[in-house]
């Protein structure tokens, strides 16, 4: 019957996954991200607020992660003395089931909030997944690079470590130390903008999201121009474009003002964010990801 079969499906589609266990669950992450465009790789430092559950028994953290280096991950326990930090003594990464496990001396507390911070490395790979890079060309005809993401449905576990499942929904926090010429921008609008020692890097924090699933975060480094309008809700819209093509997006932000009101008015549920950028990609797998708040295109689609 019906119900059988659609039990049946379900099973089916939790067998190829690698489902992490229920009893430990993030609320919060804090990452921040030192992208290198000449190396292709970044340094990232990861700090997450987890709840414990009462039927806690082991001594291991188990998260997603694909193509990161780990270094070290400790944790302390929310609310008890400060000072007390447990340090990981074991790393060990699975890479067929994309999974990394931190293992302690003691066992996890249970009914705890813990603060774990993992210190890694990774990858700004060409493979259009994941925190990945691509070329462009400025106003100049001189190649770049740029940098940006694309995590549905299995890559944000290529750009931090997480619980990289739709249902395991977190507040996200993003932090990126980037050239000082280049535009960055995540899905929430700048927090804070500051030039670092040396005067050659910034470091731009964003406001936390809304409590989001992975694959819904997203960030974007490069050179761009822009056109901006807001909606007669009041929500800013941007269409960020290559260099000197500011011209070529003014056609999609009128439609994306629009159409967002006309969703609002249609669904009678305002579109709960302050901003929504669309931004031109110049090497992007699908047509467009839908990253809340900052929208991802291939430039054509755009």
């Amino acid at each position: 019957d019906h119900s059988t079969t659609m039990a049946s499906s379900s099973s089916d589609k939790a067998a190829g996954r690698v489902l992490l266990p229920l009893n430990i669950n993030p609320t919060r992450y804090d990452i921040t991200l030192t992208p290198d465009l000449t190396a292709f790789t970044f340094a990232g430092i990861t700090t997450i607020e987890l709840t414990t559950a009462h039927d806690v028994s082991t001594s291991t953290i188990i998260m997603h992660a694909k193509e990161l280096c780990f270094a070290n991950a400790s944790y302390t326990v929310k609310d008890h003395p400060p000072g007390e930090v447990h340090e990981a003594e074991e790393i060990s990464v699975n890479m067929k089931s994309t999974t990394v496990s931190f293992g302690f001396a003691s066992p996890i507390p249970p009914n705890s909030t813990l603060i774990l911070t993992i210190h890694y490395t990774g990858f700004l790979n060409n493979q259009m997944a994941g925190f990945y890079r691509s070329s462009y060309t400025d106003i100049h005809g001189t190649k770049k690079t740029m940098a940006s993401t694309q995590f549905e449905s299995l890559d944000a576990r290529r750009c931090f470590p997480c619980w990289d499942e739709p249902a395991r929904k977190a507040v996200f926090g993003v932090t990126l130390i980037v050239p000082k010429e280049l535009d960055a921008f995540s899905n929430m609008p700048e927090l804070s903008h500051k030039t670092l020692e040396g005067g050659v890097t910034k470091e731009l924090t964003f406001l936390d999201t809304p409590i989001m699933s992975t694959y819904l975060l997203a960030f974007v480094i490069g050179e761009f121009d822009y056109v901006q309008a807001q909606t007669s809700h009041g929500v800013l819209v941007r269409v960020y474009t290559p260099p000197g093509k500011s011209d070529t997006g003014v056609f999609a932000l009128h439609c994306a003002t629009k159409s967002l009101d006309a969703y609002d008015d249609f669904f009678g549920i305002p579109y709960p964010l302050p901003k929504l950028d669309m931004v031109a990609i110049p090497e992007f797998a699908a047509g467009a990801m839908e990253n809340w708040g900052l929208v991802t295109y291939r430039e054509v689609d755009l």
